[in-house]
């Protein structure tokens, strides 16, 4: 099993922006140090956090990250023209020696497709096609391209890939429809692993492999990640005291945006019960059941809005130090 952090780059508008980033770079070189496998970038637009944009994050921690897959967890396809992305991703994967994984999803936020002018109707057909357009682009072919949304015509990219055929693909998803289009369009499906439903991820990875499958695809030699909230600390209850504050109010932020309204009980019963928050035997034990269902790449949000940059790497340490080993010992 693989080991990635989601740099949850999004701060409190009162930060100091430029000790944040401070306190990021050093935790991605920590990574690096521990053996993480990979580190992962977030996007939004026009949020009520400060929110640092992907791809100048993506681009810096390449640099701190020597040896780790670097990626976006996840951009958001309808707003960024398709050859944008494939010239910036090429570029990525030229300057990180082909270590860039393209992390693609749809988008949710209604306040970013109204700021753009796209209907939310246009989301899945817009990913679609700019999957199918940044693949043409990293052929090296000439691309003819006529979409509903897109067209290309007669051109080719002018930074070619480090990797042949360009970065792998990683769909994000949850709802059914998407997760189909995952299989069968994605080098792999990033799964959500927060949900309160605990069958959720089961079912739902029942349903990617049948589709898998329908598409003439095999499981062999994928990869499965997922994406989890976690924190690790030296017992069950003192991680929960250490996590819950910063989370509950991350949480609250986030209440304007979704579709449900955040109650603190909730978050706390999510935390408690859904979360990766514990002991590292605790975690042991949460990592060994998602191993059962096929995970085989967690990637977790190490911070949440406002906690203290030691705090968090305390969990990332003692994490690689007490609950990675027990998954390596091949």
């Amino acid at each position: 099993m693989r080991f990635g952090l989601l740099a949850s780059h999004q701060y409190l508008h009162s930060d100091d922006l430029g000790q944040r980033l401070s306190e990021m770079w050093d935790l991605a070189e920590t990574a690096q140090g521990l053996g993480y496998d990979s580190m992962w970038t977030i996007h939004h637009y026009l949020a009520n956090l400060a929110t640092l944009q992907p791809i100048s994050m993506t681009a810096r921690l390449t640099g701190l990250t020597d040896g780790m897959t670097i990626g976006t967890a996840i951009l958001l396809a309808p707003f960024l023209h398709p050859v944008h992305i494939a010239e910036e991703f090429a570029t990525l994967d030229q300057i990180s020696g082909g270590r860039v994984v393209l992390g693609l999803g749809a988008g949710y936020r209604d306040n970013e497709f109204e700021a753009f002018g796209i209907p939310r109707s246009q989301r899945a057909g817009r990913l679609t096609e700019t999957i199918e357009i940044v693949r043409e682009l990293w052929s090296g072919e000439e691309v003819d391209y006529r979409g509903r949304h897109y067209q290309v015509s007669g051109h080719t990219i002018s930074v070619p890939p480090h990797q042949p055929g360009g970065p792998p693909i990683w769909i994000g998803a949850g709802a059914k429809p998407a997760v189909r289009r995952a299989a069968r369009m994605g080098d792999a499906w990033f799964a959500p692993g927060n949900s309160p439903n605990p069958r959720y991820l089961e079912k739902a990875l029942a349903l990617h492999d049948r589709e898998l499958a329908e598409a003439g695809k095999t499981r062999e030699g994928r990869e499965y990640p997922v994406i989890v909230e976690l924190f690790c600390g030296p017992d069950d209850q003192t991680a929960v005291e250490s996590a819950l504050p910063f989370i509950e109010k991350e949480y609250m932020i986030y209440s304007e945006y979704e579709a449900i309204s955040w109650q603190q009980s909730r978050i706390e019963e999510l935390v408690r019960g859904t979360f990766h928050v514990g002991s590292p035997a605790t975690l042991i034990a949460r990592m060994e059941s998602l191993a059962q269902l096929g995970i085989n790449h967690v990637v977790f949000r190490p911070f949440w809005t406002g906690m203290p940059a030691s705090l968090s790497k305390d969990s990332v340490k003692r994490f690689a130090e007490e609950v990675i080993p027990h998954f390596r010992k091949d």
